[in-house]
Order: structure tokens, then C-alpha cells, then sequence
């Protein structure tokens, strides 16, 4: 029985030795060898046509000095390591053969199928098939190329993990971040911090972002702007999700679109949610406490379109417009501004509208003195038609009733209070009412101004809104 346990010890430790000294580097080739103990550790110098082997390892060199206790290999000039698909190029390594390790030094790069990756130094690790690699770093396939201060590639993944002034190219898109995590075979590459994302119509700006390359789709979030490639139209928010291929984006949470003609800002749209449809015609559906800016023209809503190619706006949920001293309410309200410029303004009441209002308009006194006065106009539609961004006509259809102040040479001179069917009413230069028409069932008052105490001042629905939005930088 001892006899048996001693055979069997012996073949385990036989065993052991051999696996051990398989595991050893082996001296393969060399002009020249010489030997020496430093520090009580056996020391080899090799020179010329240097070869060394670890299983499926095969190390080149023009010299080397190996440590045969520490199994450890300083290789110097000219150092190729090979193992299966893979080339390690180098000017200086060292191997570590206990755990299959190179550390290399002044210039390293790797060859397999499916990459090229180049830097100042790097390790490998053959057993994991993993490169850690510093310094001015770059990877190159056919479908994309990385750039970074350092990255961490896997070879059996294809995965790449990039840090510092990385730059990600594919044919989708450029993208830029502190750190970069690039799964290849997933198609999905996640970005963090100073993220910037270049496609064929857009520029992305994030802190982080994760971009889909099959699907062409970016999704980013924190401090996000997206802007097109001419920089006209630049929308920020806290959130977005892009589709490139749709020409499609929509943004969430404090969202901002400024628009640009000529170096200048001539478009300004705040609200809670923005989609963006960039495709022929462009334009822009908004929700949730939108504040439309062009110029004079100011308006808040529920829900509004802003069409860029028909430069006009349509606003819906308790719209209301300010232009100047006009305000204008209603179900709906579409307005157009060609060339920067106010055109025309329709006010609708939508009678299948659950809480449905008269269409209103309100204008105000400039002169200081008769602030409190206030001409008004209401109806079932009105359309208001402008010229150099002053009123110049206004056609009110259904119900519609007027009253405005009279004044003589700038007195105050009572009011005329109009209603009939339909309403015509002509504008001076001044944007003084010069004439009304009436085309059916026309009734009129007059109230000379020691009468006005016994009038009433407002018509239905009158109310004077004090939510004006101002721009935000």
C-alpha cells in the first residue's frame, strides 16, 4: 500500500515537473550566448537572430537577457512576438512567462484579422488575448478607427475601451468623448463626458450618449445640444433620441430651439417637448408650455408647429400672439412671418372644441395716459393681415362685435361699440382704425367720453394675459 502511494506520488510530481518546465521560456536560437548569476539568479545574454518559444508563443529579437528563475525576457530591437493570427511589433519588451505577458516600450503594434492598434507602449496579456496600450493610441479596421490617450482591446470581441481624447469614426458618424466603450460585433458605442456626435446633417453635444450604428440612432442625455451642419437651427434640452436615416429627432425637458439667418438669432422656441422633422418640409411639433419668439412676435401655447421652409407657425391649447401692442387669443392661431416679418394671423374657434372661446384680439394705447384703454375685437375668425410688421387690416366672420376708443387731436373722445355678422376693419399708417364695414345685420353705438361711467368697457371674454414670455440665454 506505501509502496503504491509512493508510485503514485512520484507520477504527480513527475507530472508537475513536466507541466512546469512547459511553461518555462525556451532559448530557441542565438549567434551568441553567454551566461552569468546577478543577484543569485541564472542570467543568459543573447545576441544576434535571438528566438524564443512558449507554446504557441514564438519570440523574435536581435537581443535579449533572460532571467531563467524569474522566467522573465528583456527583448531588445527589432522584437516580433507571434502567437496563432496574432503579430506584437516593438523596439523593447520584456516577457513575462509565468503569466504570458508582454510590456512593451518605444512604439508597439498589434496585427490581427481584425484590427491594427499602435501606441507608445502597451501590454498583452495572451492569455486573455487583451491589450492595454498608452500613449498617442490608435486602432484601425475597415468599417471604423479609434483614437485615444489609452485603450483596452479584446481581441475575441472585438471590444474596445477607449480613454482620454477619444475619437471614434464609422461611417455613421464621428464621435468625440473623454471615454468611449466601442462594442464592434453590437454595433453600440457608449460615450462619456464632452460627448460630441458628427453625422451627415447633425452635430450631437452631450455628457454622455450612446450611438447605434446599424440603426444609425443616438441617444444622449445631460446638457444635450444638437445643432445642423451649417449651425442655422440649434436645439438644446436635457435628453434626446436622433434618427439619422429618418432625419428625426426628439428632445425632452427644458428645451430650447434657436434659429440663425445671417449671423444673427431670429427664432426662439422653449417648451417641455420637441420633435424635430428634418426631411422636406422641415419643421418642428412642440409641446407642453411653449414660447414662441421671432422679433415682435411673442407667443405661448400648449401645443405649436413651427414650420421653417413656410417660416409660420400654427399654436393650439389656449394659444395667445403679442405683437407689439396687439394680443390675440382663440382655439387655434396660425401666423406667418416670411422674411422675418409678420403677414398674417388667423384666429379660429373650433366649435367642437370642448371649452371652445371666441376668437380675440386686444390693442393696446401707446400714449401713457391711456394705458387702461383698451380697443378689442371678437368673433368666431379672424384673420389679421400686416404690413411692415404694423396692422393693417382685420376680417372678423360670425359674431363679430368691436369696441375701440375715439380720440380728437389726441383727447380722449368716448367709444363706438359695433356688431354684426361679418366685420371689415381698415388701419391708418398710424394703426389708427380709419373705417369699419359691416356687411350684415349691423348695429352701432356711440358713448361720448362723460358717458363712459354708464358703458361697458369690455367685451366678452376680454382678458389681458401678463405671460409674455422673454428670451432665455
Amino acid at each position: 500500500m506505501i509502496r503504491q502511494f509512493f508510485n503514485i506520488t512520484v507520477i504527480i510530481l513527475s507530472f508537475s515537473a513536466f507541466a512546469f518546465a512547459q511553461d518555462k521560456v525556451e532559448l530557441k536560437n542565438a549567434d551568441e550566448l553567454t551566461g552569468k548569476v546577478i543577484d543569485g539568479q541564472n542570467v543568459r545574454e543573447a545576441n544576434g537572430n535571438v528566438e524564443f518559444a512558449q507554446g504557441n508563443v514564438k519570440v523574435y529579437c536581435n537581443s535579449a537577457t533572460q532571467y531563467i528563475d524569474a522566467n522573465r525576457v528583456e527583448l531588445r530591437g527589432n522584437v516580433k512576438i507571434y502567437q496563432d493570427t496574432l503579430t506584437l511589433l516593438t523596439s523593447k519588451a520584456v516577457y513575462f512567462g509565468d503569466d504570458k505577458r508582454a510590456v512593451c516600450e518605444g512604439g508597439v503594434t498589434l496585427k490581427d484579422p481584425n484590427a491594427t492598434l499602435r501606441a507608445n507602449n502597451g501590454i498583452y496579456f495572451f492569455n486573455d488575448t487583451k491589450a492595454v496600450f498608452r500613449g498617442d493610441v490608435i486602432i484601425v479596421n475597415p468599417q471604423y478607427r479609434i483614437t485615444s490617450d489609452e485603450l483596452t482591446y479584446l481581441r475575441n470581441t472585438e471590444d474596445s475601451f477607449a480613454r482620454g481624447n477619444v475619437t471614434v469614426n464609422t461611417d455613421s458618424a464621428e464621435i468625440k468623448a473623454n471615454n468611449i466603450d466601442f462594442f464592434r460585433r453590437q454595433g453600440k458605442t457608449f460615450a462619456y463626458g464632452n460627448v460630441s456626435i458628427k453625422s451627415d446633417s447633425t452635430v450631437i453635444y452631450s455628457d454622455t450618449a450612446t450611438n447605434y450604428s446599424a440603426e444609425k440612432k443616438s441617444v444622449a442625455s445631460g446638457n444635450v445640444k444638437i445643432e445642423t451642419i451649417d449651425k442655422s437651427i440649434v436645439i438644446t434640452g436635457r435628453s434626446m433620441e436622433n434618427y439619422e436615416r429618418e432625419n428625426y429627432t426628439i428632445l425632452k425637458d427644458s428645451v430650447k430651439l434657436m434659429r440663425t439667418e445671417d449671423g444673427k438669432d431670429t427664432v426662439f422656441i422653449y417648451c417641455h417637448i420637441m420633435e424635430a422633422f428634418r426631411n422636406k418640409p422641415e419643421y418642428y411639433v412642440t409641446d407642453g408650455n411653449v414660447r414662441f419668439i421671432r422679433n415682435d412676435f411673442y407667443s405661448r401655447c400648449g401645443r405649436g408647429i413651427y414650420y421653417r421652409d413656410k417660416e409660420s407657425v400654427s399654436l393650439t391649447s389656449e394659444p395667445v400672439v403679442w405683437q407689439e401692442n396687439l394680443q390675440m387669443t382663440g382655439d387655434s392661431i396660425y401666423a406667418e412671418l416670411p422674411e422675418n416679418k409678420l403677414q398674417s394671423v388667423f384666429v379660429r374657434k373650433i366649435r367642437e372644441l370642448k371649452n371652445s372661446v371666441n376668437s380675440f384680439v386686444v390693442s393696446g394705447n401707446k400714449d401713457e395716459y391711456f394705458r387702461d384703454r383698451y380697443d378689442q375685437i371678437s368673433g368666431d375668425d379672424i384673420t389679421l393681415s400686416f404690413k411692415d410688421n404694423k396692422i393693417n387690416f382685420i376680417d372678423v366672420r360670425k359674431n363679430s362685435r368691436s369696441i375701440y376708443f375715439v380720440y380728437d387731436n389726441n383727447k380722449a373722445n368716448g367709444i363706438n361699440n359695433i356688431e354684426g355678422e361679418n366685420m371689415y376693419i381698415y388701419f391708418g399708417e398710424d394703426e389708427i382704425v380709419e373705417k369699419i364695414k359691416v356687411e350684415s345685420n349691423p348695429k352701432g353705438e356711440y358713448v361720448p367720453e362723460n358717458m363712459l361711467g354708464t358703458a361697458n368697457l369690455t367685451l366678452p371674454g376680454f382678458n389681458i394675459r401678463k405671460d409674455k414670455p422673454v428670451r432665455v440665454n
